[in-house]
């Protein structure tokens, strides 16, 4: 009689166990079936944001690429300017000192150098 009390005292247990189990996987079951509908619902704009990722990177490859090609001629272009500069100012201490003190001091030069600079400054 005592083994048949503990032996339904077990069962028992084990009834309570098991429905509290199989509760819980039903709530389980049910919040995974409610993931799986928000995943299959948005995987439509997943893959539009995907696409609209690869054509923005895309288009930021395509501006690097400019960008570098602008910056290569911008600095070749200011490496010639000063280039230019240099052979000019050795030409210019070639030539008579007395001339280009001459030409310096003159009106018209200086009239056409603020002109010049101003053209500059304009432009």
């Amino acid at each position: 009689m005592v083994y048949t009390i503990l032996i339904s005292i077990v069962f028992i247990a084990e009834l309570i166990i098991a429905v509290t189990v199989i509760q819980n996987l039903l709530r389980l079951d049910k919040k995974v079936i409610e993931l799986n509908d928000i995943v299959c619902e948005s995987r439509g704009s997943v893959s539009d944001i995907s696409v609209l990722m690869r054509k923005i990177s895309e288009q930021w490859v395509v501006l690097s690429r400019d960008f570098v090609d602008k910056t290569k001629a911008d600095s070749e272009a200011l490496f010639l300017k000063q280039l230019s500069k240099i052979f000019l100012s050795v030409f210019v201490l070639k030539l008579n000192i007395k001339l280009v003190n001459r030409v310096r001091r003159a009106k018209a030069t200086k009239i056409f150098v603020r002109a010049w600079s101003l053209l500059e400054n304009m432009v």
